[in-house]
């Protein structure tokens, strides 16, 4: 009798699952995981995300890999935020086009819906809880809010 699955319950098999999990809003596209948005961080969270969608990815008409705010240092994004994903995505048959974006005080997750929508992806892919478990609850970040605000399938891997 429930409208939806409950955001606690999704929260729970995101970190709980070892799995990826897409979450599926009532009112999904038609299609799905043929205009793909990815949300890249260069985290370890985003790097398991890609690897798990993976096979969607090489499916795709369209794949748009999405850094907002990146971070120079080599160890993150490096000089050319994003390029190195994209070669390996490459490398497994997949088209993708790189975005880097500056955020300008938008909070991250909220750009980032508004960008898949804008790019008209039906499915958004994620690294899920890239900070401490109280941080994300205390701050919000990409995961809870992509969790409670998403208006299209999102696949999240930890």
């Amino acid at each position: 009798g429930e409208r939806g699955c409950p955001v606690a319950l999704a929260q729970s098999l995101v970190i709980a699952s070892g799995r990826p999990v897409i979450l599926v809003p009532p009112r999904a596209p038609s299609t799905t995981a043929s205009r793909v948005l990815v949300g890249w961080s260069a985290s370890r969270e985003a790097t398991r995300a890609v690897a798990d969608a993976l096979p969607l990815l090489a499916r795709a008409h369209a794949v748009q890999l999405l850094v907002i705010d990146p971070d120079p240092r080599v160890e993150r994004h490096g000089q050319a935020p994003g390029s190195d994903i994209a070669r390996h995505l490459a490398r497994h048959g997949v088209s993708v086009e790189v975005r880097v974006v500056a955020s300008d005080g938008h909070e991250a997750a909220s750009l980032l819906l508004a960008l898949a929508r804008a790019f008209a992806s039906d499915l958004v892919v994620i690294g899920a809880y890239g900070h401490s478990r109280l941080s994300e609850l205390v701050f919000g970040g990409v995961t809870r809010t992509a969790l409670r605000e998403a208006d299209l399938p999102v696949l999240m891997s930890r």
